[in-house]
């Protein structure tokens, strides 16, 4: 059965827009710092003309954009001058995830994005603006699909088979409690102040030599107090925006999971509906910044095969955002049943990991207080005592984390448990045997005299290999991991 070739809704040109706008709003603001003050007739201009080609080329992009279903596969058909056409086997896309903008829902539409096993810079296919209902009809396709290679590829003893027992729906969802706690304790805030200061890196060659002395004059007029103010409201406003922006992204957050398959719903503006096959699953990610332990809350996150380097399949998928820590075991249970969660005995680090990372840390401490102290020391001592506490700061309580939090221990047979520190946070990974790509044991001559080693695992993340380390561990609790994954690899 073969469906028509089909447009994309009008509402996606909008789509075309916003995307190709976010993409050329930093030269446009460039090009208006440096042109306004010479000519603002010209600025204005430079801006409609170049909003107007935008829009006539997504017009275009809209007109010549269709898409068709066949027996097999999913044909889409694009490109304005250089003509495109893929073509998308069902038995190769790996996941469809579903987004919907508040101002979609009345219209009953979303966005489709296609991710296959190709690896490719993002989804394979982007849908936008078409009706919430062909997401059920590409899945009828695939199913249907499927089916047929079924009944082509397999004997008849197959079906005289007992079937599998399909199990039933598993649920969570998260609280506004928990919620926020999630929020109110991110560092996202941060990233925003990251983006303005790019801003305005990008922008500052533009700026004349006037709009500087008129900021140091104000500067000087306002005085410290009052500037200190300013940063602070500063501060508080990105936070409370990020706080804002995490809230409506997990709005809702809803997991479910039903047999190998898990699906997750969230969000406010933007409804997301997102699946993910079980073994496309390498391991399972705890991570806990140190502020959230505190308040005994979790993320749980999966590290997955995917072909895609942009937006979250860049990072862990996050398929829980927060859990109260009380809750986190009977979670696992519930939904990674095949991790032994309650085999897990975790032994205490050792005193000579904590001398090895603290004494490392000691070491860049003191060469940072060198090297900043001898510039600082000609104006003031108590700039150089200042440094030699911030260094101290910044170098040892890491480096005690990280020694604290360098575990690894098995589990049984076909798992292992890892944990390790970055910056604040801890990481807790739950990694199946087979999953584990390489095992590396890395061992100096100093520490083989003195008993200790490092471990790397390597295992699929993404297209690329990620590498789960951890340092400074005792040969013998190495040894005893390295000889488990040596028994499964030559079975």
């Amino acid at each position: 059965m073969t469906s028509d070739p089909k447009r994309l809704h009008p509402a996606a040109i909008l789509f075309f827009l916003y995307k190709d706008l976010k993409n050329w709003i930093v030269p446009a603001i460039i090009f208006v710092v440096a042109v306004y003050n010479q000519s603002k007739l010209w600025s204005i201009l430079g801006l409609f003309a170049l909003l107007l080609l935008i829009t006539a080329v997504d017009i275009i992009r809209y007109r010549t954009f269709s898409y068709q279903f066949f027996d097999d596969e999913i044909l889409v058909r694009s490109g304005i001058f250089v003509k495109k056409v893929n073509h998308i086997p069902y038995d190769r896309i790996q996941n469809i995830t579903a987004n919907q903008w508040f101002f979609l829902r009345p219209f009953k539409l979303e966005e489709l994005e296609i991710e296959t096993a190709g690896h490719s810079e993002g989804p394979e296919v982007s849908l936008v603006a078409v009706p919430v209902k062909l997401k059920d009809e590409l899945n009828h396709y695939r199913q249907q699909f499927n089916s047929e290679e079924v009944t082509q590829n397999v004997s008849q003893e197959t079906f005289s088979m007992e079937k599998p027992i399909k199990q039933g729906i598993t649920e969570y969802s998260i609280t506004w409690r928990e919620l926020l706690k999630f929020s109110l304790t991110s560092p996202a805030f941060l990233s925003g102040l990251l983006v303005v200061l790019a801003f305005y890196g990008k922008v500052q060659q533009s700026l004349s030599k006037q709009f500087y002395e008129a900021a140091a004059n104000e500067f000087v007029h306002l005085g410290w107090i009052l500037v200190v103010i300013g940063l602070i409201i500063i501060l508080l406003f990105f936070y409370l925006i990020s706080v804002l922006v995490l809230i409506a992204k997990y709005y809702h957050f809803h997991l479910e999971k039903e047999d190998s398959q898990f699906r997750m719903q969230y969000g406010f503006f933007k409804a997301k509906k997102t699946s993910i096959s079980q073994n496309r699953i390498q391991a399972v990610v705890v991570k806990q910044t140190l502020l959230r332990r505190m308040l005994h809350i979790a993320s749980v996150k999966l590290v997955i095969i995917s072909n895609s380097k942009k937006g979250e399949t860049e990072k862990d998928i996050v398929v829980m955002p927060v859990i109260e820590t009380a809750k986190l075991n009977d979670f696992l249970k519930k939904f990674f049943p095949h991790i032994p969660v309650d085999e897990l005995k975790v032994k205490p680090a050792a005193a000579k990991t904590y001398y090895y990372d603290l004494r490392n840390a000691m070491i860049f401490s003191v060469i940072t207080d060198i090297v900043l102290g001898s510039i600082m020391f000609k104006l003031s001592v108590w700039w150089l005592v200042a440094i030699v506490i911030v260094s101290a700061l910044f170098w040892l309580p890491p480096a005690y984390l990280n020694a604290r939090r360098a575990r690894i221990t098995l589990m049984n047979d076909d798992y292992v448990f890892l944990q390790n520190n970055q910056v604040t946070s801890k990481n807790s990974y739950f990694v199946p045997k087979s999953s584990i790509q390489l095992l590396e044991r890395r061992q100096s001559v100093w520490l083989s005299n003195k008993k200790f080693a490092h471990i790397l695992l390597n295992c699929r993340s993404g297209i690329e290999t990620r590498v789960l380390k951890v340092k400074y561990l005792p040969q013998e609790q190495i040894d005893e991991v390295v000889a488990w994954y040596k028994k499964g690899a030559n079975s």
